[in-house]
C-alpha cells in the first residue's frame, strides 16, 4: 500500500487503500503505476466515484428509488460543501476529499455529472438510441476520466487531454455495460444497450430477464463492443501525450478494462449467467504486450 499521505493519516491511508482495491481490483492494479505522489489521491476519488455509484446500484434495493434519489441530493450538497472547504465532520471521505482539492484543484464539473448519472440511473431514464448510450456513458465514465487529470498530466495540458480521457472513460463504462447485462436486468430491471439496438437484432429485454442467449445476440453485443474498442482507440493518443509515468498506469488500465470484451467473447457472449473477468497473470502479461486483436481475431474465428 502506498505510505504517502496528504496529512499522513495512516490508517485512514490503509482504509482508503484497501477499500480502493476491494471496489477495483483492476484499476487499483494500474494505480501502483502511476507516480507515486498521486496513488493516494487518485484513491481517494475514485471512492467518491463508487460513493456516487453504489447509491445508484445498491442502496436504491435497500431504501427504495425515492430515498435513493434524496440520498444522491445529500451526495450533492456534501459535495458542495466540501469543495468550498467545509467538509461534513462524519466521515473521513469528505474530509480527504477536501484535502485533495485543496492540493490539485479538482474540476467540480466532472464530480457533478457523476452525479447526474446517478440521478439518470434513478429517474430510470431510458437507453433508447446509440446517443443516449454515449450521453450516459460520458456522465458517469467519461465524467471520471475528466476529474483524474490533474494526477496524470500538468495543469496547461489538461483541456487539450480532456477529450481523450472522456474518450477512455466512454470505453469503459460500455465495457461495464457489456459484462454486466445479466446481472443489470436481474438486479435492477435496467438494461443498457439501446432499445434502437436490441430491436435492429430482435432480442428483446424479456430473452434477457429470462437469461436466453438468442442466436442473434453474439451480433448484438459485438456492436456494442465495437463501439467500445472506437473510444479504446480515440483515447490511446492522448494516453501516448500523457507524462511517462503517468502513461504507463492508464494504459495498463486501458488494456486490462478492455480485454474484459475478449473474455464476454470467451465466454460464448453468455454474459447473462456468467460474469466475464479477466486473470490477474493476463492482466499482468497485458502490461509488457498488448494482445487484444490477435486474442480478439482468434474467438471471433473459433465462434
Amino acid at each position: 500500500m502506498p505510505t504517502l499521505s496528504l496529512d499522513g493519516y495512516a490508517d485512514e491511508d490503509q482504509w482508503i487503500w484497501e477499500s480502493f482495491r476491494y471496489h477495483s481490483r483492476t484499476f487499483s492494479l494500474a494505480a501502483y503505476l502511476l507516480p507515486r505522489s498521486v496513488q493516494m489521491s487518485v484513491a481517494t476519488l475514485y471512492l467518491f466515484c463508487r460513493r456516487v455509484d453504489s447509491i445508484a446500484d445498491q442502496r436504491v434495493l435497500e431504501v427504495g428509488r425515492q430515498n435513493a434519489l434524496d440520498e444522491v441530493h445529500a451526495v450533492r450538497t456534501r459535495l458542495d460543501a466540501t469543495l468550498n472547504g467545509h467538509p461534513p465532520d462524519e466521515s473521513v471521505l469528505w474530509r480527504r476529499l477536501a484535502e485533495v482539492h485543496a492540493h490539485a484543484s479538482l474540476p467540480p464539473g466532472p464530480l457533478y455529472e457523476l452525479i447526474e448519472g446517478a440521478t439518470w440511473d434513478l429517474e430510470a431514464r431510458p437507453i433508447t438510441t446509440a446517443q443516449d448510450l454515449i450521453d450516459y456513458s460520458n456522465l458517469v465514465g467519461g465524467s471520471v476520466g475528466a476529474m483524474m487529470l490533474p494526477f496524470l498530466a500538468p495543469d496547461d495540458r489538461h483541456e487539450a487531454l480532456e477529450p481523450a480521457a472522456r474518450r477512455l472513460g466512454i470505453a469503459m463504462q460500455i465495457t461495464n455495460i457489456v459484462r454486466d447485462v445479466g446481472e443489470d436486468i436481474e438486479e435492477l430491471d435496467r438494461v443498457y444497450l439501446p432499445q434502437e439496438w436490441l430491436d435492429a437484432h430482435t432480442v428483446s429485454p424479456e430473452a434477457l430477464r429470462n437469461a436466453h442467449v438468442a442466436p442473434e445476440y453474439p451480433a448484438l453485443l459485438e456492436r456494442a463492443m465495437e463501439a467500445a474498442e472506437r473510444y479504446y482507440q480515440q483515447s490511446f493518443d492522448g494516453i501516448s501525450a500523457l507524462p511517462l509515468r503517468s502513461r504507463y498506469g492508464i494504459r495498463a488500465a486501458a488494456r486490462m478494462y478492455r480485454e474484459i470484451l475478449n473474455e464476454v467473447r470467451a465466454n460464448e457472449y453468455d454474459n447473462l449467467q456468467r460474469r466475464a473477468y479477466v486473470p490477474l497473470r493476463r492482466k499482468l502479461w497485458l502490461l509488457v504486450y498488448d494482445g487484444y486483436q490477435r486474442r480478439k481475431n482468434r474467438l471471433s474465428a473459433a465462434a
